[in-house]
């Protein structure tokens, strides 16, 4: 066990203090108060707030200092066992009520076979014990009532109900407990002891890696998946009841607000609003915690990420009771508001944990878990985000007015709500004005996500395919929509196709990106030319291509533009044949060697597998292009390269490199693409892990300035820049 977070602000202490008075029964609220004159108007606010909550659970039960009857037969009565005798009252009375100069027992203190050692955690009710069984001679955490022989019957039960419920279950993530009883007039339990921290410290003042952040909870969800298949609720799930151990691994305590869904039974009925308020269910909050089932914890868990990931709770309110409301009626905000770079697919799987119905939830912890599984390996969830519909009319039942027909009640609302409200209002009165109003919302809705993207890819088997099935898996994965990709004949295709506004989206040639609606939306990656020659031929450099036959590209292809470039640039154009048939033909074994062509020219990606395969053919052998640069400054699209001898090993190179040409790959749309489309790509193309090998980085694409980008991306790349 580990010990809770202590505050230091000066209200907190004074508020403590006033607690230990009440349970101490020293002093009248009045002359409390006037201990502490400057904080005496916060104090009583803050005294009013905890006498609603208490009366919302227990009618009529105000934090006032006398002391509830708790006989010893009485108690005993309800947990079937008797009190010790002759044992000093002094040892469990409240320090105010000992005898002057009397400090109370000290540690090390034996309780039967447990020596306790040191304080390791104090809550409202309980304290733990890093504690050394004789017996066994291990050490344990030994968990006491703080008020001793004063525990009225309530806290008894509550005690035995979570020795009770955490004994029942065993599971790696949940800390086991050992032995619960009675001694020397001290209701106890021991339990596993966990060496380590827990998740509040680990978030206090700052945020975890998303990562790591799902890793712990889908343990948690794990562990607690356990738990409810043995009927056990656990309602008071929190960052603080998570222990991290050393091998940094979670382990779930504190089932002190348990309930045991097999027999009915809690601690708590309707109409008490049981749990911590920032991480209840609002079934909880609005104090039906007798409704709460395995999506209330399943509520808990996604506030739980919703903290690591933020460092907040999802709803903070100035005081408690506006906690509660909020929890009960106001929408969690989106995560990625808070942190920008959380993954849309970490933020789709909290806000699903969150909604405020539980069969919007997911049904089961295991359910949870699995999604972040799929998170952590890089796959599909099966959770869709919420539409911007939904997202928009959540904010609308802010405003006053709307939240008052529809039902939704809020305690307070926020200047942009009560902002929002005037206009409204005076747009009713200024009819006019509706007409206005009217058009930017169809500008609004013209910038929407289509319900179906299409994107071009390329020839069967080639990287622009590849590269656009990713991109529809990718889209279809973090949005509600549907992604087809059309198989065209290259880039100068997709180009006609964006013009004609037959595809949304096409990777293409820098060559291709022309005109004035084409532009593009992120640059993909570099394409090298590699010039191949049969090893049978007496063919030195691609100067030497005149009289023979090379295979080339589809005429709609980039490879076969770039190709035709370079033979203007050398004066060959009418002095070779060209040939045009796949790629994979130059390599296949059941090909006659006298039916290949005797050099090819293959626009394509660097490292290719395909220039692996060919070049370990051993029927083919790469030749340079001489005056590679003059060629590139004839062209802008055109870039001077080498291609090193160690990118394809194993192949018999021996130049240290050979000179050429290269070009770019851009993802293209057009001029008055939607904007959340554009947003879209651009969040499939960077999020990780990365669709494809070699893209180049979002840094690297804000630098390049020679290109005409989309609005929205030329926004992006130049926030991204800064």
């Amino acid at each position: 066990m580990v010990d809770p977070p202590a505050s230091d602000e000066p209200l907190d202490k004074a508020f403590a203090a006033y607690l230990r008075s009440c349970d101490a029964g020293e002093l009248t609220r009045e002359e409390f108060l006037e201990q502490f004159p400057d904080l005496a108007g916060e104090l009583k606010e803050l005294i009013s707030a905890a006498d609603m909550i208490t009366s919302m659970s227990q009618p009529g039960l105000k934090l006032q200092p006398p002391v509830a009857d708790t006989g010893a037969d009485t108690i005993a009565g309800h947990i079937g066992t008797g009190y010790d005798s002759g044992v000093d009252p002094a040892v469990t009375l409240p320090v105010a009520n000992r005898p002057k100069g009397d400090p109370g027992p000290t540690l090390p203190f034996d309780l039967g076979d447990y020596q306790l050692l040191e304080v390791i955690g104090r809550g409202g009710m309980g304290v733990v014990y890093k504690a050394r069984q004789n017996h066994l001679d291990r050490i344990v955490a030994v968990k006491m009532i703080r008020s001793g022989i004063l525990a009225s019957e309530d806290e008894v039960r509550r005690f035995y109900t979570e020795a009770q419920a955490a004994a029942r279950l065993r599971h790696p993530g949940i800390v086991a407990v050992h032995q619960f009883g009675h001694r020397a007039d001290h209701h106890f339990f021991s339990m596993q002891h966990i060496k380590g921290t827990d998740l509040q410290k680990k978030i206090n003042g700052q945020t975890l890696d998303p990562r790591d952040a799902a890793r712990y909870v889908r343990d948690v969800a794990r562990a607690i998946q356990h738990a409810h298949q043995n009927n056990v609720l656990h309602r008071d799930l929190k960052p603080a009841n998570v222990l991290i151990d050393l091998n940094d691994q979670i382990h779930i305590t504190d089932f002190g607000l348990a309930k045991n869904l097999s027999a009915d039974s809690s601690v708590t009925g309707s109409g008490a609003a049981v749990g911590t308020p920032h991480y209840m269910a609002p079934e909880q909050a609005g104090g039906h915690s007798d409704r709460a089932s395995k999506q209330s914890d399943v509520y808990s868990m996604g506030a739980v990420l919703f903290a690591c990931i933020a460092g907040r709770p999802p709803l903070v309110g100035d005081t408690v009771v506006q906690t509660l409301m909020q929890v009960v009626h106001n929408p969690a905000p989106p995560l990625r508001s808070l942190r920008s770079e959380t993954p849309v697919d970490l933020e789709t799987i909290v806000a699903k944990c969150l909604e405020k119905h539980p069969s919007k939830r997911y049904q089961t912890a295991e359910e949870l878990a699995d999604e972040l599984d799929a998170f952590l390996d890089g796959r599909p969830i099966n959770a869709r985000p919420r539409s911007k519909v939904v997202k928009t009319w959540h904010w609308l039942e802010g405003v006053p007015v709307v939240g008052a027909l529809t039902g939704r009640h809020g305690m307070e609302t926020s200047a942009s709500h009560r902002r929002f409200q005037a206009g409204m209002l005076a747009l009713l009165l200024a009819t006019p004005l509706v007409g206005f109003g009217s058009w930017q919302l169809l500008t609004q809705y013209s910038n929407r996500l289509p319900s179906t993207v299409r994107l071009a890819g390329g020839v069967d088997g080639g990287v622009y395919n590849m590269v656009a099935q990713r991109f529809a898996q990718r889209i279809e994965s973090t949005h509600s929509i549907t992604a087809e990709v059309v198989t065209t004949s290259g880039s100068f295709d997709n180009q006609r196709r964006l013009n004609n506004s037959m595809v949304e989206l096409a990777p293409m040639q820098a060559a291709a990106v022309s005109g004035d609606d084409i532009c593009v939306v992120a640059p993909l990656f570099y394409e090298v030319v590699y010039f191949l020659a049969r090893t049978d031929s007496s063919i030195k450099t691609v100067q030497d291509f005149t009289g023979h036959h090379v295979a080339v590209g589809p005429t709609d292809s980039g490879s076969r533009h770039t190709a035709e470039l370079i033979f203007d640039s050398l004066n060959i154009t009418s002095g070779l044949t060209r040939e045009v048939l796949n790629w994979s033909d130059l390599s296949n074994p059941k090909q006659d060697d006298s039916e290949l062509p005797d050099a090819a020219v293959i626009c394509v990606g660097r490292g290719s597998q395909l220039m692996t395969d060919l070049l370990k053919d051993g029927k083919w052998r790469l030749v340079p292009l001489l005056n590679a640069n003059k060629i590139a400054l004839q062209h802008p699209t055109l870039l001077s390269m080498d291609i090193p001898s160690d990118e394809f090993p194993k192949t018999g190179i021996t130049d240290p490199s050979i000179p050429t040409v290269g070009t770019m790959a851009y993802l293209g749309a057009r001029q008055d693409a939607p904007a959340d489309l554009i947003l879209a790509a651009l969040d499939a193309l960077y999020d990780k892990p990365a669709i494809f090998d070699n893209l180049i980085s979002r840094r690297r694409a804000a630098e390049n300035r020679a290109i005409k980008f989309h609005p929205v991306a030329d926004h992006y790349f130049q926030r991204n820049a800064e």
